[in-house]
């Protein structure tokens, strides 16, 4: 059994790699305030990368280091979990052999249903086409049940072939899913229980995503920030957990 996706091990290690350089920088600009302190007009050691910069003009960077982290860090994190979702589904179909073998394989699995069932499960389906009438309940349940029991498929199973290609075309790299799509796609496709606390949670990080993406002032602390990096890991977890259960699963032998 495979224990985790791909997608999630790259997931958590690009989102580590960024929580590791957080805590380096939050371990240098102490370090760096405390050399900015002392009567030297030059620095300690000179940077990488740059010429030396002058004490006044790296102060006021200093004094803004955390809100600066903050915002991209949580530009960063949210985008490594955005890709995550993306990364998984493509996972998926090519477990599958590829979009166009999983597309044949919904399209198989539903068409397989469409032919005419032997008699006695042809007799309860007859007493099941009729407009719902309220005191015939209990003799519908009789007969689903009779259906279920012996694997006939119901109107709703036969549309999972639509629901295949419209998956296949939010996996397209070009004009698939968006932040947006997410908390649909992990709900409507992928049957992930995603709770409304989780939705509301994904909507508010990728509304202030937006506005540091698109240029708006806009204050995050880094507390915020890495509190947001935990929890997204956690849901992230619960996701992967869910998919690997139920979607990692061959099919091509049925």
């Amino acid at each position: 059994m495979i224990p985790r996706s791909n997608a999630f091990a790259t997931y958590r290690e690009l989102s580590q790699a960024h929580i590791n350089f957080v805590v380096l920088v939050c371990h240098a600009v102490p370090a760096l305030r405390a050399d900015l302190a002392t009567p030297p007009t030059s620095l300690s050691n000179a940077p990488d990368y740059f010429k030396p910069t002058s004490k006044t003009v790296l102060n006021g960077y200093v004094a803004h280091y955390r809100g600066d982290l903050g915002r991209t860090t949580l530009v960063a994190i949210f985008s490594y979990f955005e890709s995550y979702v993306k990364e998984v589904l493509s996972e998926i179909i090519s477990f599958h052999g590829g979009a166009k073998e999983l597309k044949a394989l919904a399209l198989a699995r539903s068409t397989k249903f469409l032919t005419k069932p032997p008699a006695d499960i042809l007799s309860s389906k007859r007493k099941l086409q009729e407009p719902a009438k309220k005191e015939l309940k209990f003799k519908y349940q009789k007969h689903s049940k009779t259906l279920d029991n012996k694997g006939f498929k119901f109107p709703s199973e036969l549309l999972a072939h639509f629901g295949v290609v419209h998956m296949l075309s939010k996996a397209d790299e070009k004009r698939g899913m968006r932040a947006w799509d997410v908390p649909d796609i992990l709900a409507d496709c992928l049957l992930f229980p995603l709770s409304a606390t989780d939705r509301a949670h994904f909507e508010r990080v990728r509304s202030v995503r937006n506005k540091i993406a698109h240029g708006k002032k806009t204050t995050v602390t880094l507390e915020e920030s890495l509190r947001t990096a935990s929890e997204l890991h956690a849901l992230a977890s619960k996701i992967d957990n869910h998919l690997v259960e139920h979607f990692f699963v061959l099919q091509t032998y049925v």
